[in-house]
């Protein structure tokens, strides 16, 4: 029964994946792999590859991803945001635990840019 649970589980997230954008999707596997570890708008564009500035990432995309409860936002100054993921959103709950079993290599990659800075 667990294994049921489990592919279930998968399924959903694959289905909550392919519902998104690109812009989503890319930050939604960013944050997967770099958690617990939490960025800044600046570094979160940087990570994906997001041309625009990170000012329009807030007012558009991560507006959207916190209102539906998968990233979390904290205001630390008046313009320095803390962006993680949702750990406790039950599907990212299971993407966060697939990126860290199978995913040490794009954590690599992604922890790498954030030292480039």
């Amino acid at each position: 029964m667990e294994e049921e649970d489990t592919l279930r589980s998968v399924y959903e997230l694959l289905q909550l994946m392919s519902s998104l954008n690109e812009t989503r999707r890319a930050i939604l596997l960013a944050l997967g792999h770099i958690y617990p570890r939490s960025v800044s708008g600046v570094q979160l564009s940087r990570l994906i590859g997001y041309s625009g500035k990170s000012r329009s990432l807030y007012r558009g995309v991560l507006a959207h991803l916190q209102e539906d409860k998968m990233i979390l936002i904290d205001q630390l100054t008046p313009k320095l945001y803390s962006i993680r993921i949702n750990n406790e959103h039950p599907l990212l709950g299971v993407l966060v635990t697939m990126c860290r079993a199978y995913g040490k290599e794009a954590k690599n990659i992604y922890m790498k840019a954030l030292e480039e800075e």
